[in-house]
């Protein structure tokens, strides 16, 4: 009889932890990419404005980032681990609250909330994947999980694209608890806790600053500059929803849905080959062309579209060069800091991320409310080249 040992590599990644994450990032997503559909529409309902949108989504971006900061040193730490992963999935599906409030600072302090809690989780669930997985097949594994995370996320703006004539946004933003109540379960069920690779006892918090090396630092400030100019899908959905496009009986509310759906579809088509593809390629490199090619979609928002092909174009590389970036940007980090450091570059990276992501939202906001839609997006696809050209003075990011 074979040994598990001895099974052929191509398997050896496909661990219990990998699919239980999987599995529930599928089904997490699910229920928060429906609410994040609907949130443009939603905040118009409230009469918000659009810099509202924008504070929505960066300080929840940046909540989610801070809490990943402080994952990622508890992962490093090795307690705990697997309590913050439950209760951080507990909270993602607070946003289903939404669907009562009348004013919309209630929306940003609950999609906070929930942010908060896929920060912290985040960083721990990555460094159990790198764990346990050989490391010649972590992107493919840190793949397969991109891959079912955002097949829920077509499935979020598919439900409330197809239910949206018959529920009330309202509704549907409840109907989001269903999905995350499944995540909880599929942690509680399937989730198994990896063994400590360190001792808990050799652990010991920084008493000054961590020596990260000179490339990391580096690659922070690259994150930063890029994410910037890295917009929340919200916005290009509103984009869509104020062209006034149309197409037989579906209004532009619906296209944008649908078009969201699209980009998702090749976020979650592209997710897992593009894993496979960071286990044979530069880091840097594939991060580059997950850049250059967001770069030049935002670009073409800056236009507003006369057809609807071209909106479809726009959806469908952004939804790619999401995926690149997602992966990509794991890849390099993993690449750049030793293994007992591991949480606490993930964490920093998604601190930095945060608050890139921020002042995408908060630029973006302000643009779009006092000058037009059209500056907003010119000035967010310039910070995107910056940090193009930062990651590129990197050089060889691979350790």
């Amino acid at each position: 009889m074979r040994k598990v040992h001895d099974r052929e590599p191509s398997r050896l990644w496909r661990t219990r932890n990998v699919w239980t994450f999987s599995l529930a990032s599928l089904f997490s997503d699910w229920g928060h990419e429906m609410v994040t559909a609907l949130l443009p529409g939603f905040f118009t309902l409230l009469g918000a404005p659009v810099i509202a949108l924008g504070l929505t989504e960066g300080i929840s971006n940046v909540a989610q980032a801070w809490a990943g900061l402080w994952g990622g040193q508890e992962n490093d730490r090795q307690v705990r681990r697997h309590s913050i992963i439950i209760v951080g999935y507990i909270l993602t599906g607070v946003k289903a609250l939404i669907a009562v409030v009348t004013w919309w600072p209630w929306v940003v302090l609950l999609r906070t909330i929930g942010w908060l809690g896929r920060g912290a989780r985040g960083p721990i669930r990555d460094a159990y994947i790198a764990e346990e997985v050989p490391s010649e097949h972590v992107g493919k594994a840190y793949g397969l999980r991109e891959a079912f995370d955002t097949a829920g996320a077509v499935l979020g703006p598919l439900t409330a694209a197809l239910l949206i004539t018959f529920w009330s946004a309202r509704t549907l933003i409840a109907f989001s608890a269903i999905p995350a109540a499944l995540t909880v379960v599929v942690i509680l069920k399937l989730q198994k806790m990896p063994a400590p690779t360190m001792s808990t006892s050799t652990w010991e918090p920084s008493r000054g600053p961590i020596s990260w090396p000179l490339s990391f630092k580096k690659y922070r400030i690259a994150t930063v500059v890029f994410t910037a100019g890295y917009l929340a899908p919200t916005f290009f959905i509103l984009r869509v929803w104020n062209s006034g496009v149309s197409l037989g009986p579906l209004s532009a509310h619906m296209i944008a849905l649908f078009l969201y759906t699209l980009h998702n579809m090749a976020y979650a088509a592209s997710a897992y080959p593009v894993g496979r593809l960071a286990d044979r390629t530069p880091s840097h490199v594939l991060l580059v062309t997950g850049y250059s090619l967001w770069a030049a979609a935002v670009i073409g928002f800056v236009f507003d579209q006369s057809s609807i092909v071209g909106w479809v174009v726009l959806f469908l590389a952004t939804g790619v060069a999401t995926g690149m970036i997602e992966v990509g940007q794991k890849m390099v980090t993993v690449r750049l800091v030793e293994s007992s450091m591991r949480g606490r570059g993930l964490g920093q990276i998604a601190a930095v991320r945060g608050m890139g992501q921020l002042a995408a939202g908060v630029i973006m906001g302000i643009l779009w409310t006092l000058a037009n839609p059209a500056s907003g997006f010119a000035v967010e696809a310039g910070l995107a080249c910056l940090g193009i050209i930062l990651v590129l003075r990197l050089g060889q990011t691979d350790s």
